[in-house]
């Protein structure tokens, strides 16, 4: 399922969700609703996008773009001791390190590229324009998947290097690399995802990166070095993945005479790729591969990358209905990380499935305690006041969601119903039409605002419940009919 660049030329009640950023990022599920309680939502409020830094230089067009950093993206060609090449991938040109300066001449250039390109050579070469230069491996960075190589003679450009925290979803960006061993490509992309992970974030990407791309060069539209192409799904283009740019300033701190036996795979990068595997097949409902990927990640690691790791397993076994295993995950990962309000919060809702309230309680409000302000975590609480019958809680909870975020439709729908729990009659059809304002067509909350005007004797009202009802749910509007018409 997944593939690093070089592989191919080298000789891959309903779900709900909440979560904190996992390996790489952020997971959330929605939890549908039943009429008789109020069950939990879990939207929470995207963090807004870092203002981009392509927004104070002027945009190159991609001819622009490719004409004015192709000459410093390499094709890089890793040997086996008899000078076949073993894998093809690609690298490019940085500026010169402490190291360079020390023990290197003027025209020798440094190349980076990903570990897994040059990790089966015995010999190295770079290639550019019909033009070949030997390269010698001078240090590996394992846990970032990255190797630079030095290239006597290679009078190369280097490129601008941009810190990936400049960055922001929907940027345009650009892949240079040599794919297939074509030299040189580019494809052009937006950043889909920016993934924590080791300090610096991974980028995702729509720009096309296959067989032969790993360690070429992502742009952004000023012709920037913003990540080394380095992953992505076989089963989509649109599943690429780079590492941050900045890591390849960082190579200075790895050993300077890296061993053969340095270039092992990295059990933190190997669980970074398993969590995207995960993380592919839980958005397609594919739960049970989900599954697998997220327990090999949290093999891989420990410490907190397992604790977010363990956060998106629970909400997999959540999804397969497995709550008692869910509960376990979350339990393992606050063990890891206890200041995890979000994952308090998902506690909390696979207690309510387990129907053990008071320790759902318990963990819904120590989510609160880390994060008092998180609407959904008091519109989960009020669910947890329904199971226990504990009405003007329940209702308490509500207005507080509701004081968050005022146009929060789920709210509005239970704070209904614990009105009307509490034969607060007027206080539940007010709260029922907000409700319907903000979802006009929730036959659930028609069904609660017409039991309300049943209760306070306005039978015109409940006729046009009813009528709107059939429009909407006949089964629903027969059930009406029984209980409210009749009557």
């Amino acid at each position: 399922m997944l593939a690093v660049c070089a592989a191919a030329l080298g000789g891959q009640t309903g779900a709900r969700s909440a979560g904190q950023p996992v390996i790489p990022r952020p997971a959330r599920r929605h939890a549908e609703r039943s009429e008789e309680s109020a069950s939990p939502h879990g939207q929470s409020p995207k963090n807004p996008a870092p203002k981009s830094a392509s927004q104070t230089l002027p945009t190159l067009s991609a001819q622009q773009i490719f004409k004015r950093v192709s000459p410093s993206v390499m094709v890089v060609e890793s040997l086996d001791a008899q000078g076949k090449v073993l894998a093809l991938g690609s690298g490019v040109v940085i500026g010169p390190s402490d190291w360079f300066a020390a023990h290197a001449p003027a025209v020798v250039n440094r190349v980076v590229t990903n570990r897994h390109v040059i990790e089966d050579g015995v010999s190295f070469r770079v290639e550019h324009d019909g033009k070949q230069w030997p390269a010698k491996l001078v240090r590996v960075d394992p846990d970032r998947d990255l190797a630079e190589l030095s290239v006597a003679g290679l009078a190369a450009p280097v490129v601008t290097v941009l810190d990936s925290s400049k960055l922001a979803v929907g940027e345009t960006v650009y892949a240079i690399g040599a794919p297939e061993g074509l030299e040189l490509t580019i494809s052009e992309g937006l950043i889909s995802g920016l993934r924590d992970f080791d300090k610096g974030q991974v980028i995702q990407t729509s720009a096309a990166i296959s067989p032969g791309s790993s360690g070429g060069g992502l742009f952004d539209a000023q012709g920037r070095l913003v990540g080394i192409t380095t992953f992505y799904l076989k089963e989509g283009q649109s599943l690429n993945f780079a590492l941050p740019a900045e890591w390849t300033l960082a190579l200075d701190r790895q050993p300077a005479s890296p061993s053969r036996t340095a270039t092992a795979n990295s059990p933190e990068f190997q669980a970074l790729m398993w969590f995207e595997v995960g993380y592919k097949a839980d958005q397609a409902g594919d739960y049970e591969n989900a599954l697998h990927a997220y327990q090999e990640a949290a093999r891989l690691v420990s410490g907190a990358p397992k604790a977010v790791v363990l956060g998106n397993l629970g909400l997999v076994y959540d999804a397969l209905g497995q709550y008692g295993k869910a509960a376990s995950a979350y339990q393992e990962a606050l063990r890891l990380q206890p200041d995890n309000a979000a994952t308090w919060g998902v506690l909390g809702l696979a207690y309510i499935e387990l129907r053990q309230y008071e320790k759902a309680l318990s963990a819904e409000q120590e989510a609160l305690r880390l994060k008092p302000g998180d609407e959904n975590a008091w519109c989960n609480l009020g669910a947890i006041y329904a199971r226990l019958g504990q009405w003007g809680k329940g209702a308490s909870a509500e207005e507080e969601a509701l004081r968050l975020k005022p146009d929060y439709e789920l709210a509005w729908f239970k704070l209904g119903g614990f009105y009307s729990l509490l034969r607060q009659y007027d206080k539940a059809v007010s709260a029922y039409q907000d409700a319907l304002r903000l979802k006009p067509d929730d036959a659930t909350a028609w069904f609660g605002l017409g039991l309300a005007y049943a209760a306070l004797g306005q039978q015109s009202e409940v006729i046009k419940v009813y009528e709107k009802l059939k429009t909407l749910d006949p089964k629903m509007a027969d059930d009406f009919f029984r209980k409210a018409v009749l009557p």
